[in-house]
C-alpha cells in the first residue's frame, strides 16, 4: 500500500481541506476543555448540553437562520440558566442540569417535528465535516481560539477552585462566576463540533481524551498535552479512515477516541505497577 498517497490523496480536494481544519480545531478545543470538565465533574453537563442545543438548531432551521448561531444561542442560554439556578436559587447542580437540559431537549424535539424534512437535521447530532463551508470553518476556528484563550486566562482561577474550592471562597474568589464562565466555554466547544463531528460526538471528544490523559498524565500540563494529542490523533485518523472506507466521520472519530481509552487502561496498569516496584526497590536500597 502506498501510505504516502493514502495520507495525502484526500487533501487534494478543497472540501477535505476544510473538513480537516474544522475537525482539527474541534479536536484541540474539546480535549482541553475536557480535562477541566472531568476534574470538576461536569461530564453530565456536556452530555445534557448536546441534547439541549437541539432547541436552538431546530429554531434556526424554522426561521431559515444559521444552525451554528442557533446552537450557540441555545448552549449559552442553557449554561447561563443553569448557573442562575445553582448560584442564585441554590438548586443542586445535577438537578439544574437535568431540568434545563431535558426542557430544552423537549423543545427541540417539538421544533424538529415541525420541520418538513426532520431528517435534514440528523447531521447536527452525528456530524458531517465533508459538507463544511468556508464560513463554518471561520466560525469553528474563531470559537476555538476564544476557547483556548479563555482557558489560558482562567487557568490560575480554575486551578484554585478545582482543587480547593473552600479555600478559594475564603480568599474571596467568586467560585460561582468561575463555574459560569467554564460552562460558557464548554458550550462554545460543543457548538464548534456541531457541523463537523456532530454535537453527540463532540461530547465524546471532550470526555474520552480527558480520561486517557487522566490515566497517563502525572501533572495538569501533561494531562492537557496528552488529551489534545489524543484528540488530534482520533480526529485526523478518523477523518482519513472515514474517507477511504466510506464510514460516517463523527462516529469513526468517536470510536477511535474511545479505543484510545482502552489502550491507555491496558498501558497504565502495568506501567504503574513497574513504577511502584521501582519506588519500593529504591526505598529498600536507601534503608540498607
Amino acid at each position: 500500500m502506498n501510505w504516502s498517497g493514502w495520507l495525502t490523496e484526500p487533501f487534494a480536494y478543497d472540501f477535505m481541506v476544510r473538513a480537516a481544519v474544522a475537525t482539527i480545531a474541534v479536536c484541540i478545543a474539546a480535549p482541553a476543555c475536557g480535562v477541566w470538565a472531568l476534574s470538576r465533574r461536569l461530564v453530565y453537563l456536556t452530555d445534557a448540553m448536546s441534547h439541549g442545543m437541539l432547541a436552538g438548531v431546530a429554531g434556526a432551521a424554522i426561521i431559515g437562520g444559521s444552525l451554528l448561531v442557533g446552537g450557540l444561542i441555545a448552549a449559552l442560554a442553557m449554561a447561563l440558566f443553569i448557573s442562575l439556578l445553582v448560584v442564585r436559587a441554590r438548586v443542586p447542580e445535577d438537578g439544574a442540569i437535568g431540568v434545563v437540559g431535558q426542557g430544552l431537549f423537549a423543545l427541540g424535539v417539538i421544533g424538529v417535528s415541525l420541520q418538513s424534512e426532520p431528517r435534514a437535521l440528523a447531521h447536527v447530532l452525528f456530524g458531517n465535516p465533508l459538507t463544511v463551508s468556508r464560513f463554518d470553518v471561520i466560525v469553528d476556528v474563531t470559537l476555538v481560539v476564544i476557547v483556548i484563550g479563555t482557558l489560558a486566562a482562567m487557568k490560575p482561577a480554575l486551578l484554585a477552585t478545582t482543587f480547593d474550592a473552600v479555600h478559594a471562597r475564603t480568599v474571596g474568589m467568586r467560585v460561582g462566576l468561575i463555574d459560569s464562565a467554564l460552562l460558557v466555554v464548554l458550550s462554545m466547544t460543543v457548538v464548534a463540533g456541531l457541523v463537523t463531528v456532530g454535537v453527540l460526538m463532540a461530547v465524546t471528544l471532550i470526555v474520552a481524551p480527558a480520561v486517557t490523559a487522566r490515566m497517563l498524565g502525572r501533572s495538569l500540563n501533561a494531562m492537557v498535552a496528552i488529551a489534545v494529542a489524543s484528540g488530534l490523533m482520533a480526529g485526523v485518523a478518523g477523518l482519513l479512515l472515514s474517507y477511504h472506507a466510506g464510514l460516517p466521520t463523527g462516529p469513526t472519530v468517536a470510536l477511535l477516541a474511545v479505543a484510545q481509552v482502552g489502550v491507555a487502561a491496558l498501558w497504565a496498569h502495568p506501567a504503574r505497577a513497574v513504577q511502584r516496584s521501582l519506588i519500593s526497590d529504591r526505598a529498600s536500597a536507601a534503608a540498607h
